[in-house]
C-alpha cells in the first residue's frame, strides 16, 4: 500500500477524487436536510463529473506504473 501512495499519479488521483466528491456529498446532505436549497447549487454534480473520470484514469495509470516497477 505504501508503494501505491508513494506514486505521484495515485496521490493526484486521490486528491482529484476528493475535490470532486466532497461538494457532491455536501449537496446530497443538503438535499436531505433542506430540499429546496439543493436545487440552487448544482456545482456538486458538475464538479464530480469533471473530476471523477480523470481521477479514475490517473489511478489506473499509477497502479500500472507501480506494478511495472518491480
Amino acid at each position: 500500500m505504501r508503494r501505491y501512495l508513494g506514486n505521484r499519479w495515485v496521490r493526484i488521483a486521490i486528491v482529484l477524487f476528493a475535490i470532486g466528491s466532497v461538494p457532491l456529498a455536501l449537496s446530497a446532505l443538503l438535499a436531505i436536510v433542506a430540499p429546496p436549497l439543493a436545487v440552487a447549487f448544482p456545482i456538486g454534480e458538475v464538479l464530480w463529473l469533471v473530476t471523477f473520470w480523470p481521477a479514475v484514469f490517473l489511478l489506473a495509470a499509477g497502479i500500472v506504473q507501480v506494478r511495472g516497477e518491480k
